[in-house]
This record gives structure tokens, sequence and C-alpha cells, in this order.
């Protein structure tokens, strides 16, 4: 969906520096200039906040949008855009674009997160890949020869965490995430250590069965949470990214030059 919230003569001329990328997740927004999608995206918690760089920057020409929560927010900041006559343009879960194929058959029900992780995860690769977007859940989702096999929703290190010790009655846990593989001699490191030997879990269960359908593949690693496989980062096929982010930037850049052409 576009939604142009100004006048068309802002379409004349965009530079990337005129761009902001804006991933709206399940716990923090994150905002990137076009011209800055290489580097870590700024992070706030909230609309206001987000407007407040807004206001301040004084050059924001479009919005390219990206949102996992209700319709609501993104309401709210298409109608802050409008007063400031800044272009609104939220994307959404596609059946095919830039040569992927999705497996759902109803695609709406895929979070655009996962497509734009799957989108900007094709462009740092032409091998076989998975992506693993780790933040609040986690999600893996397989690309062979632009064919998305399918994918998996899996609890975020926090999530899963946080629901052991409310299930339980005398497991305690602490805010510590480890950055290496080990175990605990205490309890709540026992906890940290379990919840991260089970997020590895999902790792190595990727490789296996992506390693069932294709030997020479790469591993597109990105999220908020990515930290917790700091210890991988050797590895030669792992590529870090910033997905919701550059996906959207692959859309934006796209999409304004033939605006422009």
């Amino acid at each position: 969906m576009v939604t142009d919230s100004t006048a068309s003569e802002k379409n004349a001329v965009v530079g990337e520096q005129n761009v902001l990328l804006v991933d709206i997740g399940n716990t923090r927004i994150k905002y990137s200039l076009l011209c800055d999608d290489k580097k870590e995206p700024q992070s706030v918690s909230s609309i206001a906040e987000l407007f407040k760089f807004i206001d301040s920057y004084e050059k924001i020409s479009h919005i390219y949008l990206a949102s996992v929560r209700n319709n609501e927010v993104s309401k709210e900041i298409n109608t802050l855009c409008l007063p400031r006559k800044i272009n609104f343009i939220e994307k959404h879960t596609e059946k095919s674009a830039f040569e992927i194929k999705n497996s759902y058959e109803n695609v709406q029900k895929m979070g655009v997160d996962r497509w734009l992780a799957m989108v900007c995860a094709a462009e740092k690769t032409k091998k076989a890949f998975f992506v693993m977007d780790v933040g609040t859940a986690i999600t893996v989702d397989f690309v062979v020869n632009g064919q998305h096999l399918g994918g998996w929703i899996v609890p975020g290190f926090n999530v899963m965490r946080d629901a052991l010790v409310a299930s339980t009655k005398k497991v305690s846990a602490n805010d510590e995430i480890p950055t290496s593989f080990g175990v605990g001699t205490y309890t709540e490191e026992c906890v940290a250590t379990g919840c991260h030997a089970a997020v590895y879990g999902v790792y190595l269960s990727a490789i296996d069965y992506i390693s069932s359908k294709q030997t020479d593949f790469d591993i597109i690693l990105g999220g908020g949470d990515k930290k917790v496989f700091a210890f991988l980062e050797s590895a030669v096929n792992i590529r870090p990214a910033h997905l919701v982010v550059q996906g959207l930037a692959r859309y934006a850049r796209k999409e304004l030059s033939s605006i422009q052409a």
C-alpha cells in the first residue's frame, strides 16, 4: 500500500538523505536514513521520539515503513506525516518480488518483517540461504533458488526466559544474556545458559534443514538480540544484516528511481 501524504513536488528530486526507513517492531522502533542503511539503525521507544528526530532533521520527504503492530500505529504515523508534507509508504508482504517467491498461500498471514528479511538477504547472496531474525520472536526462513520453502517462528531468548520464570515457583532469572556457549553453576545462570542453548538449537536445526536441500548456502543473521550469536561471528558463511531496514531500502531505491527516471 502506498499512501501519498503530500503534493507531488517532493517526488521531483529525492536524495537518499531525504528518505527515512522505519521498522516498527514488537518492542522498539528502529529508523535509518536511506543513505545510512548499512549502519546500525537508531532505536526509540515511541512515535513521539521518532517525530522528534524527524522535526529536528527537517529534511525528510519520504517515509518507508514496516510494522508488525496493529494498524492504528501506521495510521497514527500517516496522520502525523500529513501536516509535514511527508510521503508515507507502508510496505506489506507480497507473493513475489526481487526474484523471491513466497510459499504462503495467503501472504497477508506472513509478518512483513519476515518478508523484508528475505528481501534483504537475497541482495547479500546468490546462494541458497536461511535468514534468522533474532528478537522478541526468532524467525527463520529458508530460500533455495529464489523459492521460499517455509520457515519457523520461535520464542526469543527473553520470552523463553520470562515464560519459564512465570510458570515455575522456585526458578528465578536475571537480565544477563550469554555471549558464549556454556553451562550455569547457579540457578539464574542455568536459566540464561539453558535458554541460550535452546536458541542455539534453533540455529543448528536450521543448518541441518537447509543442508538437506542444498550443500552450498549462506546464513543471514540479524535482529535486536543477534548478540546471542556473538560467538559465531567468525563463521565464514554468516553475513550480519539490518534485515527490515535493508529490506525497506531495496524497495525505496527501486520505487524512487522509477519515479525519477
